[in-house]
């Protein structure tokens, strides 16, 4: 059985680290799997490049590239293939997987409305597209119910064959993640791209929020994006530059993870959240708002407290875990064994499998 993954760039984010890590482990358990790339550039593509992954070349120009060549190219490349795994939609190389000789699998990790501004017309068109394309791929999968919920109201999908797959991620990293958590002062900490979804702007209200409670501690944001300036800024007006460390983008976040003593992701709508899952395999407690999608869906069966409804209702966790950070230490371990078994990649990679395996009969 040979696999296809596509994906558009090995650029930093949740999505194409967790494809690279299921390609990685499906090599590992021995299946014949390659992955396609739109432009080799991105801050994973030493990662992939280290995995010994063949690495093809789509030759795709942009999200509306209809070039005839191009799609002659890519369906003779997928007539090579047993399954054409998307991640991510293109018109022409979602045609041409649907043309060629192979079985396609599309994995939708979220739904793009309101992520990004982007031109209305251009947003009809390619949700047109899409929702014809994905009506006529072999498998649907979700990574989350809440986005499968999502999914299933946005493109219809009556008759397609669609499932849940939950993510995972590789644990080898995370074998020696037992909580640590800063000793001197309390550290809340976050490790997110900047973006509108995220929300940050609600975690330092709500940090704020904690300080004006006569409490002390340290708000430590890991990561970039768009809204880093947006949220530079933030921070700037309501005086909190002392209390509130801006990290940027790092490649080692576990060193961050470390010094944390609770993890909050403030975004809405997440297709999933693999930031709860690695906070779990520190340890850490994982706060998260009740509109925050497939993200409830980690945090909800194992600490439905930390799921909160407001900035006031996160401040008041806050200060719950502040007076009492014995219990951050009493729950570490459950946290950790509840992520491995759930959450891991090779867990993922057999679902996957089952699914693949359905598709070959």
């Amino acid at each position: 059985m040979k696999i296809l993954h596509c994906l558009n760039s090995p650029h930093i984010g949740g999505i194409e680290r967790l494809v690279i890590e299921l390609a990685k482990e499906q090599k590992q358990q021995g299946l014949d799997v390659s992955i396609m790339l739109d432009t080799r550039k991105g801050q994973f593509y030493d990662f992939l490049i280290a995995q010994n992954i063949p690495i093809l070349d789509s030759g795709i120009k942009n999200g509306f590239d209809m070039s005839l060549s191009t799609y002659t190219r890519l369906k003779n490349e997928f007539n090579e293939f047993s399954v054409i795994h998307l991640h991510s939609f293109s018109p022409i190389r979602s045609i041409a997987a649907l043309m060629s000789s192979a079985k396609v699998l599309y994995t939708i990790h979220g739904l793009s409305k309101n992520v990004r501004k982007e031109n209305l017309l251009k947003y009809k068109v390619r949700e047109f597209l899409k929702k014809q394309c994905l009506n006529k791929v072999d498998y649907f999968i979700a990574n989350s119910e809440f986005t499968l919920s999502k999914a299933k109201t946005h493109y219809g999908l009556k008759k397609i064959k669609h499932k849940a797959v939950l993510n995972g991620v590789s644990l080898g990293s995370f074998v020696n993640t037992d909580y640590i958590g800063s000793k001197t002062e309390f550290t809340i900490g976050m490790v997110s791209r900047f973006t509108p979804r995220k929300r940050i702007d609600r975690l330092i209200n709500a940090f704020d929020l904690f300080l004006k409670k006569g409490l002390d501690g340290r708000l430590i944001l890991v990561g970039d994006g768009i809204n880093f300036s947006d949220i530079k800024r933030q921070i700037k007006v309501m005086n909190l530059e002392k209390k509130v460390d801006l990290i940027g983008y790092t490649n080692n976040v576990n060193i961050y993870y470390k010094q944390f003593n609770v993890c909050v992701q403030p975004s809405d709508n997440e297709g999933f959240g693999l930031v709860a899952v690695e906070a779990y395999l520190h340890g850490l407690p994982m706060l998260a708002f009740n509109d925050s999608g497939g993200l409830m869906e980690v945090v909800s069966p194992l600490e439905p407290k930390d799921v909160v409804k407001s900035e006031e209702e996160l401040a008041e966790r806050l200060c719950h875990y502040y007076h009492n950070k014995h219990e951050i230490v009493q729950n570490a371990k459950l946290r950790k064994a509840y992520a491995i078994k759930n959450f891991c990649i090779t867990r993922m990679e057999k679902d996957y499998q089952e699914v693949y395996n359905e598709l070959m009969g």
